[in-house]
C-alpha cells in the first residue's frame, strides 16, 4: 500500500512546487553573505512605495565635496598619506560596471565584503591596504577576478551618486535614484530639486546596508526645466549622519519638450539588468544603443492596461511625432489574456491617432521559465504564456508600423535566449543592444523616407 501511495504523494509535491506554493524566498536556507543575492531591483512595482513627504520653497546648494583619487596600481594611492595611520577609517572605492555582474566581492585586510553596485564603503586600518575586487555572476561564477578600482576616497562626508543622466540623451520620466551605500546609514533621504525648489522629499524604506542603493520614483518628471537630485544618510532614528551628496553632471538633467521620438513600456523599456543594476545607468538601457535620441517613458511593472491609463499624462506633455510601444510581457506572465492585451494596445493606437502621433509597435520579449525558476524571486509564468505572446505579436505584425524582434530574441523553443538574460525576464546588455539597434535601423529608414 505504501509503495502504491508514494508516487501519488511525490506527484502532488512536484505539482505544488510548480505552482510555487512552496516559497523558497520566504524560507531560504541560511547562507553566508557571499552567497546571497539582492532583492530584485528591476521590478520595483509595489504600490506602497514612499510618497512625497514634504515640499519647501527654497534650498541651498549641497556643500559636501567628493575627493576623487585615480587608482593607478594594485594598492590604494599614497595620496591618502595625510591621514593618521592609526585607527579605523572608511574607504570608499568605485569601479566600472562589469557586464552581467550581479555582485562584487571585495577582499581586504583578511576580510571580505559584498556590494551589489559598482562601489563600496569599507572600514580599514590602513588606506594603503591591498584590495581586490572580483565580479561575480548570479551563481557566484567569476566574471572578472581583478576589477580595476577607478577611485578611492577616505572618510567621505556624503554619499556618492551613481546615476548616469549625463550619458543619456534625455532622462527617463520615471527616475531611479542610485548611490554607493554609506557605511553608517540605516536609510536615506532623497530630494529632487528644480531651479532652486525642492519638488520631492523621500525617505527610503529600510533594507540591509549592502542592498540599499536605489530608489524608484513613482511620480513622473514631466515639467520642462533644469533638475538635480541629492541624497544623505540617516540613522534608524532619522538623525542626520552625512552631508548632502554633491551636485554633479551625473545627477543633473534637463527636461525639454517637444521630444520627437518617445518610447513607452514596462521595465524592458525603463531599463536595468543583471538583477541588481537599476535603470539609472545606461549599460542595460536599450535607448543607449540607439544613435537617434528616444525619450524613455517606460515604467517598471506596467501592464498594457496601466500604460493605456497613463497615456495622456506621460505622453502628451512631450508631443512626440513617433511613439514606440513595447508592452505585454507583464500581461502574459500574470494570466492576462492575449485578447485583453490586444484590446489595450488597440486603444493605445487609437489614442495616438487622435493626437496625431504615429504608433510603432515593438513585439514584446519572450520569457525563459527555466532561468526564472532558478532566480526564485520572479513568479513562474502560466503554462500557456507563449500562446498569449503569439497572439499579441501576430496583431502587432498587422499594424502599419512594427519592429519584430521575435527571431532575434527567441531560441528554437520560443523562449528568451539564455545567453541574453540572467533572470529569464529582463534582457541584459546584449539583449538591450539588439532592441536598441533594431529601433535605430527603423528610425534611420523612417528619417530617410520623411
Amino acid at each position: 500500500m505504501v509503495i502504491k501511495i508514494l508516487p501519488v504523494v511525490v506527484a502532488i509535491c512536484l505539482s505544488l512546487a510548480n505552482f510555487q506554493l512552496f516559497d523558497d524566498e520566504k524560507n531560504p536556507p541560511p547562507e553566508s553573505i557571499e552567497n546571497k543575492n539582492p532583492r530584485n531591483h528591476l521590478t520595483q512595482d509595489s504600490e506602497h512605495r514612499s510618497k512625497v513627504t514634504a515640499k519647501v520653497l527654497s534650498v541651498s546648494e549641497a556643500s559636501s565635496k567628493n575627493l576623487t583619487i585615480n587608482h593607478t596600481d594594485e594598492k590604494i594611492s599614497a595620496a591618502h598619506a595625510e591621514f593618521e595611520p592609526e585607527g579605523e577609517k572608511i574607504l570608499r572605492l568605485t569601479w566600472d560596471i562589469v557586464p552581467d555582474a550581479v555582485k562584487y566581492k571585495i577582499a581586504y585586510e583578511d576580510k571580505t565584503a559584498v556590494s551589489y553596485t559598482h562601489g563600496v564603503e569599507i572600514p580599514v586600518q590602513s588606506v594603503n591596504s591591498e584590495i581586490h575586487v572580483t565580479a561575480l555572476g548570479f551563481s557566484n561564477n567569476v566574471l572578472d577576478n581583478e576589477v580595476e578600482i577607478r577611485s578611492a576616497e577616505t572618510n567621505p562626508a556624503a554619499p556618492l551618486t551613481t546615476t548616469e543622466f549625463d550619458k543619456m540623451s534625455s532622462p527617463p520620466v520615471y527616475l531611479v535614484y542610485s548611490w554607493i551605500p554609506t557605511n553608517s546609514a540605516d536609510h536615506y533621504e532623497i530630494q529632487l530639486i528644480r531651479e532652486g525648489e525642492i519638488l520631492r522629499d523621500y525617505l527610503t524604506d529600510y533594507h540591509p546596508k549592502d542592498d540599499n542603493f536605489d530608489f524608484y520614483d513613482k511620480i513622473p518628471v514631466l515639467e520642462v526645466g533644469e533638475y538635480y537630485w541629492r541624497v544623505r544618510g540617516l540613522s534608524a532614528d532619522d538623525e542626520i549622519l552625512t552631508d548632502w551628496s554633491e551636485q554633479a553632471p551625473n545627477n543633473t538633467f534637463v527636461v525639454k519638450s517637444p521630444e520627437t521620438f518617445c518610447a513607452i513600456g514596462d521595465s524592458i523599456t525603463h531599463g536595468g539588468g543583471s538583477i541588481s543594476v537599476p535603470p539609472s545607468t545606461v549599460v542595460y538601457n536599450w535607448e543607449n544603443y540607439c544613435a537617434v535620441p528616444v525619450k524613455n517613458l517606460g515604467k517598471s511593472g506596467d501592464t498594457t492596461e496601466k500604460i493605456l491609463y497613463r497615456f495622456e499624462e506621460d505622453v502628451l506633455p512631450f508631443n512626440p511625432e513617433i511613439l514606440f510601444i513595447m508592452a505585454g510581457v507583464n500581461d502574459y506572465r500574470s494570466d492576462i489574456l492575449g485578447w485583453d492585451s490586444v484590446m489595450n494596445l488597440a486603444a493605445l493606437k487609437e489614442k495616438c491617432q487622435d493626437y496625431g502621433i504615429k504608433p510603432v509597435f515593438i513585439t514584446p520579449t519572450p520569457l525563459n521559465p527555466e532561468l526564472i525558476r532558478k532566480v526564485r524571486f520572479i513568479n513562474l509564468p502560466p503554462y500557456d504564456w507563449q500562446e498569449h505572446r503569439k497572439y499579441i505579436c501576430e496583431w502587432m505584425r498587422k499594424q502599419e508600423f512594427c519592429i519584430d524582434l521575435t527571431n532575434a530574441l527567441s531560441d528554437a523553443s520560443g523562449n528568451l535566449k539564455p545567453e541574453l538574460s540572467i533572470d529569464g525576464l529582463h534582457p541584459d546588455a546584449e539583449g538591450k543592444k539588439i532592441i536598441g539597434q533594431a529601433v535605430e535601423t527603423w528610425l534611420k529608414k523612417y528619417l530617410e523616407e520623411n
